[in-house]
C-alpha cells in the first residue's frame, strides 16, 4: 500500500508544489518537511517517552494550547513534540507552546520521509488534531506499533463528500487509529460512515470551548461611564472595521442617546491610527489607560490601548462585535464574549472559528451578518428589544457550558492509550 499512497501523494505534489512557489508560500520550513531535521530534534527532549501531537495551522494550534499544558501536568516524564504544516501555525505554536514542547514541521506524506521522522522522534503516541488523515504516516505508525488518537475531530460537509468518494481507501487508513475523539454526534456519525469502528468513536466536545481565562471584576464607573449607559464593545478589530463600527454607532446614537462605544483593536500598536479614525468621524477618543478622565457625552469613544482587559470589558457590554470578521478575515475568539453571556455579532469571515460559529448559530446563540447594513440592523434590533438580547446572551453562555469539558475527556483518552501500550 505504501507504493500506492506514494504515487497518489507524488501526483498531488507535482501539482501543488508549483502553486506554493508561485503564491510565495514556499519557506525554509519545507526543508524539514522533506526529512531534513538537522539539529532540531537534539537535546534533553530525547530523555524519556515522547508524545507527538500534530496541529495543521492556526486554528488547530489554538485548540490544543490548553491540552498541551494539561499533558505536561499529567505526564511530566514525557517530552512533547508539536508538528505543524503552515508557517503561521508554526509561528503561533512557538509563541504559545514553545515552553512546553518542541515545535517542528510535519513530514510530507512520502513513505521514506515519514519513516525517518518516526525513527527520529520515536513517539509513544501520535495525536492528530481535528481530522487529518495521512495514509503513509498512519500506516507507518501502525506498522511500528505506535498508537494513534484523533482529537477534536470534525468532518466538514466538503471533507465528508471528498472522503466518501474514496471510502475504500479511507476505511483502511482509519483502521490504524485507536480512538476518535469527535466534537459532535454529527462528526461521530460521519467518521463511522467513512469506516471507523463504532467502539473506537467517542463524542467529547470542542477543545476551544475550554480556553476561557479568568476575568477580573470591573464596573462601568471605573471607566468613566455611568451605570445607566449602554455599552457597545467592538473587540479585536482590524483596519477597516473601525470605520464600519463608527458608521453604525453614528447612526445608532441618534436613536439611543445613552449608547456608548469602546473599540479594542486587535493590535494595541494601532491605537494612534484608531484614534485618528475616531477623530475623523468627529468624536473625541479616550484611551482606556486614561479612563479616569471620564468618557463624557456621546461625542466620546473609548479606545482600549492595553492588553489583557478585553475579557473583563465584555462583562459590561450590552452588545459585542468581534473583529477580523469583516476585514482580513479568519475571525477572532467569540467564545469569550459568549461565556460572558453577551449577545455577540460577527461578520461573514470567520473561517478560523468555523466550528464554534456553526455551534453558536445552530443554537441561536450568535448573530452572523453579511455586511455593514445588516450589522446596523441587528444592532438596532438588539437595542430595541432588550429581552431578546438577554435571551441570546443567556443561550450563548449555556452553549459554552454545554460544550466544555473536552480537554479533560481527551486527556483521559490519551492516558488510556498510553497505559494500554506501556512497554
Amino acid at each position: 500500500m505504501f507504493i500506492i499512497y506514494d504515487f497518489i501523494f507524488l501526483t498531488f505534489a507535482i501539482i501543488y508544489f508549483p502553486y506554493l512557489i508561485i503564491r510565495g508560500k514556499w519557506h525554509p520550513g519545507f526543508k524539514m518537511r522533506f526529512g531534513n531535521l538537522g539539529v532540531a530534534l537534539d537535546g534533553e527532549w530525547k530523555v524519556g517517552g515522547r508524545i507527538w501531537i500534530h496541529a495543521v495551522s492556526v486554528g488547530e494550534v489554538m485548540a490544543i494550547t490548553g491540552l498541551v499544558k494539561k499533558l505536561k501536568e499529567k505526564f511530566p516524564s514525557y517530552a512533547i513534540v508539536c508538528s505543524t504544516v503552515t508557517k503561521t501555525g508554526s509561528q503561533l505554536a512557538k509563541e504559545q507552546l514553545e515552553k512546553d514542547c518542541l515545535v517542528i514541521y510535519a513530514p510530507f506524506d512520502f513513505s521514506w520521509i515519514v519513516r525517518k521522522f518516526i525513527r527520529t522522534i520515536k513517539p509513544k503516541i501520535y495525536i492528530s488534531t481535528e481530522t487529518e488523515i495521512w495514509p503513509n504516516l498512519y500506516s507507518a505508525l501502525h506498522k511500528n506499533g505506535i498508537p494513534i488518537i484523533q482529537i477534536n475531530g470534525r468532518i466538514s460537509d466538503r471533507a465528508f463528500r471528498g472522503y466518501s468518494r474514496v471510502r475504500f481507501l479511507t476505511k483502511r487508513i482509519l483502521a490504524c487509529v485507536n480512538i476518535f475523539c469527535m466534537q459532535s454526534r454529527l462528526d461521530a456519525d460521519r467518521i463511522q460512515r467513512l469506516g471507523a469502528a463504532l467502539e473506537k468513536v467517542r463524542v467529547v466536545g470542542n477543545l476551544k470551548f475550554d480556553i476561557l481565562p479568568e476575568t477580573t471584576e470591573i464596573k462601568k464607573t471605573d471607566l468613566g461611564f455611568r451605570e445607566d449607559q449602554t455599552l457597545l464593545i467592538a473587540g479585536s478589530t482590524h483596519a477597516g472595521e473601525e470605520d464600519i463600527i463608527l458608521w453604525a454607532y453614528q447612526t445608532l446614537v441618534k436613536e439611543f442617546p445613552r449608547l456608548r462605544l469602546a473599540i479594542a483593536p486587535r493590535h494595541v500598536e494601532r491605537t494612534e491610527s484608531v484614534i485618528k479614525i475616531i477623530e475623523g468621524f468627529g468624536y473625541r477618543a479616550v484611551k482606556f489607560s486614561e479612563a479616569q478622565k471620564g468618557i463624557g457625552d456621546s461625542r466620546s469613544v473609548m479606545v482600549v490601548d492595553t492588553i489583557g482587559h478585553l475579557r473583563s470589558l465584555y462583562s459590561l457590554a450590552a452588545i459585542v462585535f468581534i473583529g477580523k470578521s469583516f476585514a482580513v478575515g479568519g475571525g477572532q475568539n467569540m467564545i469569550e464574549s459568549a461565556w460572558a453571556g453577551k449577545p455577540t455579532i460577527v461578520g461573514p469571515l470567520t473561517q478560523n472559528f468555523k466550528d464554534a460559529v456553526d455551534i453558536f448559530v445552530r443554537s441561536d446563540a450568535l448573530i452572523q451578518v453579511a455586511d455593514a447594513e445588516e450589522l446596523l440592523t441587528e444592532m438596532r434590533n438588539l437595542l430595541k428589544d432588550s429581552n431578546r438580547a438577554r435571551e441570546i446572551g443567556k443561550v450563548a453562555k449555556q452553549t459554552v457550558s454545554q460544550y466544555q469539558g473536552a480537554t479533560i475527556k481527551t486527556v483521559h483518552a490519551i492516558e488510556e492509550i498510553l497505559n494500554r501500550h506501556k512497554s
